[in-house]
């Protein structure tokens, strides 16, 4: 009969199935307590190396779970021995990232707050322009009242001459409503228009303050990410690592022993990683 040494805790059990070769075909009249009497006992003499199979299968699955604990508390406590060097340099670079990224919103906060400074200084200084040309325009109208008044107390000149002054009068105020009003509405115009001009240039600036704040948070964010998945492939590797070594690690010292695992066994030891 031919057997197989994969399982070697398995050999004693095959090598005794050639002593149970002699029931393969047995016919018993059981309808006698004779024959009843001789299945039984090929029964019981077969089943006893079941019985046994399963035995040495539970014990054999028992050492191997035993030796995959020991692997991964193993692997855990190295990783905790690596993690105490790596993490406070991780500690290190990320204060430093945060650090820069706080700078940098600094630096845009103070940005910010000079831009409405200048903002709070233009509108200031435009009310205070607008203030004196209503100023202006006041003691103008004044004395234009007062030239009228002038011209009426002129009692000693003709009907005529005061009704040539006073339309030359009227029309002197008039025209110098006019003008006033014409100053008053370019200069509010002006105003208008360096107060648009200005309000499209500080838009412009945060947009642009945004723009950069957000590409710099993505870069940050794509660092950030590129480093985690480096950092968890290095570790799937060396977990992967380990792994592989306790199966092979287990397999010599299971199989080391059989000379047709010897180049195997040299092989393995060929792979194994300096400590």
């Amino acid at each position: 009969m031919q057997t197989t040494t994969a399982i070697v805790e398995y050999d004693p059990i095959t090598s005794a199935l050639a002593s149970v070769e002699k029931f393969r075909g047995l016919v018993c009249d059981v309808s006698t307590p004779k024959g009843l009497a001789e299945a039984k006992a090929a029964q019981r003499e077969v089943g006893a190396l079941r019985i046994a199979l399963e035995k040495t299968r539970k014990k054999v699955k028992e050492d191997v779970l035993a030796r995959s604990k020991l692997i991964d508390g193993e692997a855990n406590r190295i990783f905790a021995l690596i993690a105490a060097i790596e993490d406070p340099i991780k500690a290190q670079i990320d204060a430093e990232e945060n650090r820069i990224e706080a700078a940098r919103l600094a630096a845009i906060e103070e940005e910010k707050q000079r831009l409405e400074a200048e903002e709070r200084a233009r509108k200031e200084a435009e009310e205070k322009r607008m203030a004196e040309e209503r100023a202006k325009l006041a003691a103008e109208r004044e004395a234009l009242e007062k030239a009228q008044a002038a011209q009426r107390e002129i009692e000693e000149k003709s009907r005529h001459e005061r009704e040539d002054a006073d339309r030359q009068a009227r029309a002197k105020i008039e025209e110098a409503e006019r003008a006033a009003k014409k100053r008053i509405e370019e200069a509010e115009a002006k105003a208008r228009a360096e107060r648009q001009a200005e309000e499209d240039r500080l838009r412009a600036e945060r947009e642009k303050l945004d723009t950069a704040r957000r590409e710099e948070e993505d870069r940050q964010r794509k660092v950030r990410e590129q480093r985690e998945a480096a950092e968890r492939e290095e570790k799937r590797k060396a977990t992967e690592l380990l792994d592989a070594q306790g199966v092979l690690d287990s397999f010599v010292k299971r199989f080391g022993h059989l000379k047709q695992f010897a180049n195997v066994v040299k092989a393995i030891e060929a792979l194994k990683v300096p400590a």
